[in-house]
C-alpha cells in the first residue's frame, strides 16, 4: 500500500487469524461429531467424564471403538483419512489387519496384556495403511464401561507420529 510516496506494509492480515480460528473450529467440530457418534453407539448413551475429558483434551487423527472383544464397531472419518480403509472395511474387523511383517512383536504384546486386564495401554506402534506404506501411530487405548462397571468398548484414539 502506497501513501504520498510511501510504502506500507501491514504486519499481519486479518485472514492469518482466520485461518487459525477455522482450523482450530474444524479440530473441535470433529471432536464434538466424534463424541455424538460415540453416545449413539453406547447402549445407555452416556459417556463417562473421564473419556468425554479424554477426548477433548487428547490430539488425534483417528477414533476407533471396538467391542469387548476387540471388533471393531466404528471408526471416525479420521481413520480413512490415515489408513486408507473404508469405514464399512474396517467395521467388523480386528484391528489387528493395521499390522505388519514389521510391526514389534513386544508392542502388540503390551497392548494384549493391558486390554486382558482393562487398563490403559498409551504407546506407538508401527501400522500399514491400504497402499502397503508403514507409518508409525501414537496410541491411546481406555476401557469404556456401563452403569454396572462392565466392560463395553474400547476406546483407541491415533495420532500419526511425523517425522521431524
Amino acid at each position: 500500500m502506497k501513501v504520498e510516496g510511501k510504502k506500507f506494509i501491514s504486519p499481519l492480515l486479518c485472514f492469518d487469524f482466520y485461518a487459525e480460528h477455522y482450523h482450530k473450529l474444524i479440530k473441535q467440530f470433529r471432536k464434538d461429531t466424534d463424541l455424538s457418534q460415540l453416545r449413539s453407539i453406547l447402549k445407555n448413551g452416556v459417556v463417562e467424564r473421564d473419556v468425554e475429558n479424554l477426548i477433548q483434551l487428547e490430539t488425534y487423527d483417528a477414533m476407533v471403538i471396538t467391542d469387548p472383544y476387540k471388533n471393531i464397531v466404528w471408526v471416525s472419518d479420521g481413520f480413512q483419512e490415515m489408513t486408507g480403509y473404508s469405514k464399512s472395511f474396517a467395521i467388523g474387523k480386528s484391528p489387528h489387519f493395521l499390522q505388519g511383517v514389521q510391526t514389534s512383536e513386544s508392542t502388540k504384546q503390551k497392548i494384549r496384556e493391558q486390554l486382558k486386564t482393562e487398563h490403559t495401554f498409551t504407546g506407538s506402534v508401527l501400522n500399514y495403511r491400504k497402499n502397503g506404506e508403514p507409518y508409525l501411530c501414537q496410541i491411546k487405548i481406555v476401557p469404556i464401561y456401563d452403569s454396572k462397571r462392565m466392560l463395553v468398548n474400547f476406546l483407541a484414539l491415533e495420532k500419526e507420529l511425523l517425522a521431524a
